[in-house]
């Protein structure tokens, strides 16, 4: 008998066949296995063609990069704020730690939304929402004014750190969804870094107003596309009878079965149940829904109202037990936190001898996190899926979470690096190319580990992801708002040189962690199936894998 066709050993959540055993790496020859597997309804969102899959993800993406556009502008009208609306640099930290407060809390309210009644509703309440806010940002004229619209504008945005990562998870397969993620991280990047660009323009010759003005016609159009565009992902699929298996079988199923092939034996060790089935194609029986109920404003799950409530407070739980889920919060928390240190020392720091930026010179200021980005996407998205098809095929077909893990070693070690070069440079007031620089190593390693992070998460816990995205959201706006916050005593304390030297040191320390977890990480995932198991049982989504 072909033992190479079971996973051996105890049961790790996340531990799957992605390849028959001694095939080389490819597609259309039917040696890759689609993982999570799909059902036989053409309507599932595994089934979708690869146009219908494009539409939906790339409103997603318009909707990512406005998002993300909107919450980090104001820095560069940030000397306009203090001529025109008498604020002072305290209040302005204060207001941008405030959107980061909303953005922690946005979560826990809109993400048991999303697997209650479906991801469109949650969509197009926050784009209304955040549109609305955008509109009063170019009307303000108060400080009060302006730290309603940050935590207002947090709450609704927060769906975007979320709820995309979901969305994915529903359309793609888990060969796929490191260049996905990376897309979305991209999308940020854009938003996050040529956004301002472009806002520093306007602000210059229009005003900083319309920097609003231009975001609010964006999210116009945005709510137009989600709703007579955007289909529903959350795939409820209906009841089959048929008899359960375990996923060591369950994982054998491929893209074109083969009769004469040995099933292999079951282990008698613990594992999660699932009731997936062998795909053997797609049903053409059945019927496609129609426009009208593909674009319902609900798909809800037949589930007790209150099960809503037990997603405000299990994120929590999941936090502090799984190992997995609290490394990635700690490590994308820090990472996020320190670049928000970036953009309001940049704020700060660059309109002052002797460098002396107007607002086009701040915005720009953002480029090299941008280009660092772009890099850190192709080796966090494309590099890192083909590395785990062929780590896979030397594991004998077996492919493990952490082998996504290998190459986030080498970000995880430059990146502060990146801060270093960056606070000693502006302390120094070095030529503003050094300074750019580090910003740039680091934008790479924040986009090349939060994408390996974020993906080795969903591939190891796929059924408690949406709560643990929460989790992992709360803790990194948490810890973005009480840097910001500490901000300006701590450099007045000890300089901005002694402020980077400290989160340097402490991002060394966060980002080591990497290692530990890249070698025993699938003893903790072991360790956890039980409890992943119960968590599991608590939730909305449907589909195991």
């Amino acid at each position: 008998m072909d033992r190479s066709q079971d996973i051996e050993g105890p049961f790790a959540p996340g531990t799957i066949r992605l390849e028959r055993a001694g095939l080389s790496p490819g597609s259309g020859d039917g040696h890759l296995i689609l993982q999570p597997q799909p059902s036989e309804d053409p309507n599932d969102p595994l089934n979708w063609s690869k146009w219908r899959k494009f539409v939906n993800f790339s409103i997603l993406c318009f909707y990512s990069l406005i998002i993300f556009t909107i919450l980090d502008i104001g820095g560069v009208a940030y000397q306009s704020y203090i001529s025109e609306l008498g604020m002072t640099w305290g209040e302005l930290n204060i207001t941008f730690a405030a959107n980061c407060a909303g953005l922690a809390v946005g979560c826990i309210i809109f993400i048991p939304f999303s697997l209650k009644y479906g991801r469109r509703p949650v969509y197009i309440v926050s784009t209304i929402i955040t549109f609305g806010m955008s509109v009063w940002q170019a009307k303000l004229n108060s400080y009060g004014e302006m730290v309603a619209t940050q935590v207002i504008s947090g709450l609704s945005g927060a769906v975007s750190e979320t709820l995309v990562q979901m969305t994915v998870m529903d359309m793609f397969f888990i060969h796929q969804r490191g260049t996905m993620n990376g897309i979305y991280l991209v999308m940020v990047a854009i938003g996050s870094f040529l956004g301002p660009v472009a806002s520093g323009l306007i602000a210059f010759s229009e005003g900083w107003r319309w920097m609003y003005g231009w975001t609010s016609i964006l999210l116009g159009v945005n709510v137009i596309l989600f709703i007579f565009f955007y289909e529903e992902t959350k795939y409820v699929p209906k009841p089959r009878i048929e008899s359960p298996v375990t996923p060591s079988n369950a994982t054998q199923s491929t893209i074109e079965t083969n009769p004469t092939e040995p099933k292999g034996e079951n282990r008698t060790s613990q594992n999660l149940t699932s009731a997936t089935y062998p795909f053997k194609g797609v049903n053409h029986d059945i019927p496609m829904k129609s426009r009208r109920e593909r674009l319902a404003f609900t798909t809800t799950t037949k589930s007790p109202f209150s099960m809503i409530f037990r997603h405000m407070w299990q994120p929590f739980v999941i936090l502090v037990t799984i190992p997995a889920v609290a490394y990635c919060a700690v490590q994308y928390g820090s990472l996020l936190a320190w670049f928000s240190v970036i953009f309001q020392s940049e704020s700060e720091y660059f309109i002052l001898p002797p460098y002396n930026f107007n607002e086009i010179g701040i915005g720009l200021l953002s480029l090299p996190a941008f280009i660092g980005c772009i890099v850190g996407f192709i080796w966090g998205g494309p590099l890192s899926d083909w590395s785990i098809i062929w780590l896979t095929k030397r594991n004998n077909g077996i492919y493990e979470p952490e082998m996504r893990l290998y190459l986030a070693i080498f970000p995880a070690l430059i990146g502060p690096v990146g801060l270093f070069l960056y606070g000693y440079g502006t302390a120094a007031g070095m030529d503003w190319i050094i300074p750019c620089i580090g910003v740039g190593i680091f934008g790479f390693s924040v986009t090349a580990l939060g994408d390996t992070s974020l993906t080795y998460l969903s591939d190891s816990y796929r059924e408690i992801l949406g709560d643990a995205l929460v989790g992992i959201a709360f803790v990194r706006n948490l810890a973005a708002a009480a840097v910001v916050f500490a901000q300006d005593p701590w450099t007045q304390a000890i300089g901005l040189r002694g402020l980077f030297t400290c989160i340097g040191c402490i991002s060394i320390g966060f980002n080591i962690l990497i290692i530990p977890l890249t070698i025993w990480g699938k003893k903790f995932r072991i360790k956890c199936a039980k409890r992943y198991a119960r968590l599991a049982e608590r939730q909305f989504d449907p589909r195991a894998i």
